[in-house]
C-alpha cells in the first residue's frame, strides 16, 4: 500500500485528535506563529502517483513551505461526487480551512487541488498567497501545468506547481507580483534568433537585386543638369506655406477594463475565512 494511504489514515486521525482537544479546549494543535504540526501537504488521494513520486513531491513542498514561511499544499481526488462537493472552489477552500494549512496568524499560504475524474484544478489561497498569486497568475500558472495533467503525467504537473509556486512567492516579495500586466515571460530558443536572421537576410537580397536590376539603363553623369529638360520648368502658381504651427492637445484618459485591472478577487468560505483562487479544466 502506498505512503499516501497510511498518511491520508494519519491525518483522519490527527483530525480526530484535534477535534477533541478543541473540546477539552487545548490549543495544543498549533505551532505559535508557524504552521499546524498535524498534516502531510502532499495529498493524493486519487493514487495518481507512485510511491517515489508522492515522497519526492511531499520533500520539495515541505522544504519550499519552511525556506518560504509559506504553505503549499498539493490534494487530489477522484471526484467532486466522491467528496459530496458540487463545487472545486468551495471543496478546496474548506479542505484548506479544515486541515488548518497555512502559516502564521493570517494563514499564508496556497493548495492546488485537482480532481482527476472531473478532469478540473482549482488553487485555494490564503493571506499573503491572495497577494502573490493573483487572478491573472493562476490562469497563467494552470496553463503551464494543463498539458501534463492533459497526458496523466501528474507528477510533471505537480513540479512545476511547485517550482512556479517558488518564483510567484519571490516575485511578490520583490514588490512586483505576477499580474496581467507583469506575467513570465518565456525566453526565445537561439533557434528563432538564427531563423530571423536568414529569413531577414534573403529578403534583403531579393529586394536589392529587384532594385538593381531596374537601374541597368542608367548611366552615370557628372551632375544632375543632364536630367532637367530644357524650357520643362514654368512657374504658374505661386502661395505662401506656414511651416511652423502651435499645437495644444489635451491627454483623454480611457476607462480601464475592469477585466485589465489585475489584482486578485476574493471570497469568503463556509468557515468565515477570506480566500483567493481560481481554476480551469485540463
Amino acid at each position: 500500500m502506498k505512503k499516501t494511504s497510511n498518511r491520508l489514515r494519519s491525518l483522519c486521525a490527527a483530525l480526530a485528535a484535534l477535534v477533541l482537544a478543541v473540546i477539552l479546549t487545548v490549543p495544543a494543535f498549533a505551532v505559535e506563529g508557524g504552521f499546524t504540526d498535524l498534516y502531510y501537504r502532499m495529498n493524493d488521494s486519487a493514487n495518481v502517483l507512485t510511491e517515489d513520486e508522492d515522497n519526492e513531491l511531499e520533500d520539495a513542498l515541505e522544504e519550499l513551505s519552511l525556506r518560504q514561511s509559506f504553505d503549499v499544499t498539493i490534494a487530489t481526488i477522484e471526484s467532486l461526487e466522491s467528496v459530496d462537493y458540487t463545487s472545486m472552489e468551495e471543496y478546496a477552500d474548506d479542505l484548506y480551512d479544515f486541515c488548518q494549512f497555512g502559516y502564521g496568524a493570517d494563514r499564508d499560504g496556497v493548495l492546488l487541488l485537482v480532481s482527476v475524474g472531473d478532469r478540473k484544478w482549482h488553487i485555494s489561497t490564503c493571506g499573503y498567497g491572495i497577494t502573490a498569486f493573483t487572478d491573472a497568475g493562476i490562469q497563467y500558472l494552470g496553463e503551464q501545468m494543463t498539458p501534463d495533467m492533459a497526458d496523466g503525467d501528474y507528477a510533471a504537473a505537480f513540479r512545476t506547481f511547485v517550482q512556479w509556486s517558488d518564483a510567484y512567492i519571490d516575485a511578490a516579495r520583490s514588490g512586483h507580483p505576477y499580474d496581467v500586466k507583469n506575467l513570465p515571460r518565456e525566453p526565445l530558443s537561439p533557434m528563432y534568433l538564427f531563423l530571423a536572421l536568414g529569413i531577414g537576410l534573403v529578403l534583403a537580397w531579393v529586394i536589392v537585386g529587384v532594385m538593381k536590376s531596374r537601374l541597368r539603363s542608367v548611366a552615370f553623369q557628372q551632375n544632375a543638369a543632364s536630367y532637367v529638360r530644357e524650357g520643362s520648368m514654368n512657374l504658374t502658381n505661386s502661395r505662401e506655406l506656414f511651416l511652423y504651427r502651435d499645437v495644444h492637445r489635451t491627454e483623454r484618459v480611457e476607462e480601464k477594463d475592469s477585466d485589465s485591472s489585475g489584482g486578485s478577487s476574493t471570497h469568503t468560505s463556509s468557515s468565515g475565512t477570506t480566500h483567493g483562487g481560481g481554476g480551469g479544466s485540463f
